[in-house]
């Protein structure tokens, strides 16, 4: 009698193993949000379900807001003005060297170094502005993120989850289980 009551055991740490495998499955894949007395449940909906959501939807924030800055010359607190001024002034402090030239009045000195770092300012905001729209539109990259975002949808995720981590995880988890039971069976019937 002893015996049979140590083998529970191992059932019993198998099981647990069985569970939080699908625990971590119900956690990662679960696709609604869920509530207990009114209350929600903090990781609902699943992980990997609010992660696939949050990046495409930053990628289409993130392009549309690129875009908007390009048509907007006139605004100089986005990210595309604050390049164009980082490449003026990487320009102006490359061009010391002007400084020291001889036989030319400071005020020309100067205004090369600014003409030839407008110049640069210019050519990357035609750059930023103008040439990277119009890659991103004959590219047409909105569609191919709405394209990624049908491809990898919850369904092929999960598919790709289950066929090549989930069912490997349980048996590793059944594995340590098993191992783990007959270990405190062993104990048990030793202390017993």
């Amino acid at each position: 009698m002893l015996f049979l009551k140590s083998l529970l055991f191992i059932a019993w740490n198998i099981f647990i193993g069985i569970c939080l495998v699908e625990l971590i499955h119900w956690l990662l894949f679960n696709k609604k949000s869920r509530s207990i007395f009114g209350l929600h449940i903090p990781l609902t909906p699943g992980f990997v379900v609010q992660k696939r959501d949050w990046i495409f939807n930053k990628a289409r924030e993130i392009l549309n807001d690129y875009l908007d800055q390009a048509e907007n010359y006139l605004e100089k607190s986005g990210y595309l003005a604050k390049w164009e001024q980082a490449v003026y002034e990487a320009v102006m402090e490359k061009l010391e060297f002007i400084a020291e030239w001889r036989f030319l009045p400071a005020s020309w000195k100067q205004k090369i170094r600014e003409a030839i770092a407008n110049a640069a300012k210019d050519i990357a905001a035609k750059v930023l502005r103008i040439l990277v729209p119009r890659l991103i539109e004959q590219l047409q990259i909105e569609n191919r993120i709405d394209e990624f975002d049908e491809k990898f949808s919850m369904e092929v995720i999960r598919q790709y989850y289950n066929r090549y981590v989930h069912k490997y995880l349980m048996y590793i988890m059944i594995g340590l289980n098993f191992l783990i039971g007959v270990t405190n069976m062993v104990l048990f019937l030793i202390i017993a």
